[in-house]
């Protein structure tokens, strides 16, 4: 519960810092042709049996593949200017917003290529296991399991300044050894997905689909993310509290 609260006063006190940034990439995702046809529930699926068959053209995979990287994109610039603003805000005495703001990029850069390649295991683990022709919660499970050892990666580039390997490997080593860390993120994130099959059902009885969809992004970039990533960063810090250097 105290997780909780604390997030949920992080969230608040920095909105006018978080906020500006989830609303660019709002405004950039309205743009975005058919984007809110795979934001139900929270997530755009591919569908790999119809990769496996051939059923979807190059035109379907190219599409795939450009909401794709526009979302892990969007992921990873949130993402980075959350986890920034925490750290500016606990360590306000020791790093400067312009230093931090110079490390933008860099921190960019390096989240966006862990996402990247987390979803090329994901889709690649998809197709093996659609191949082999194994139930569907296998899958679930192993995408879920090939995810818990990226979870923490953002964390340990912004707080600790790591490079992409040296974060994969620490973030996996702390899931490992914190196996409750990363239950507490999943269930954080199916508690406020919920919110969004929510709003799906209610729209949905009205078959107003479209409108579903655009609550769904603002929830998911206003809020859901934002928090989501504070909540790591705040379980990733009572870990390393002696090792951060202010970040207590």
């Amino acid at each position: 519960m105290k997780l909780i609260v604390d997030s949920l006063e992080t969230y608040i006190d920095s909105a006018r810092l978080i906020l500006p940034f989830s609303f660019l990439v709002l405004a950039v995702t309205l743009f975005m042709l058919g984007f809110f046809t795979y934001v139900v529930a929270g997530a755009g699926f591919v569908r790999y049996a119809d990769v496996l068959t051939g059923t979807i053209g190059p035109l379907d995979y190219a599409f795939f593949l450009v909401v794709g990287l526009i979302g892990l994109f969007a992921m990873a610039f949130l993402s980075t200017a959350v986890t920034l603003v925490v750290k500016l805000r606990r360590t306000m005495d020791d790093i400067g917003f312009r230093k931090l703001m110079v490390r933008f990029p860099r921190y960019l850069y390096r989240i966006m290529a862990a996402w990247t390649i987390l979803g090329a295991a994901t889709v690649f683990v998809g197709l093996v296991f659609t191949f082999l022709q194994l139930p569907t919660w296998l899958i679930a499970l192993a995408e879920l399991g090939l995810w818990a050892f990226f979870i923490y990666i953002p964390q340990s580039i912004i707080l600790h300044d790591k490079r992409f390997r040296e974060a994969l490997e620490e973030s996996a080593k702390y899931c490992i050894k914190k196996p409750f860390a990363v239950l507490t993120y999943y269930g954080f994130m199916l508690v406020l997905l919920f919110l969004m099959l929510v709003v799906d059902v209610f729209f949905g009885q009205f078959y107003l689909f479209w409108l579903a969809a655009l609550f769904d992004a603002f929830i998911l970039f206003m809020f859901i993310i934002p928090y989501l990533e504070i909540v790591k960063a705040n379980i990733f810090i009572t870990r390393y509290r002696l090792a951060l250097s202010g970040l207590k």
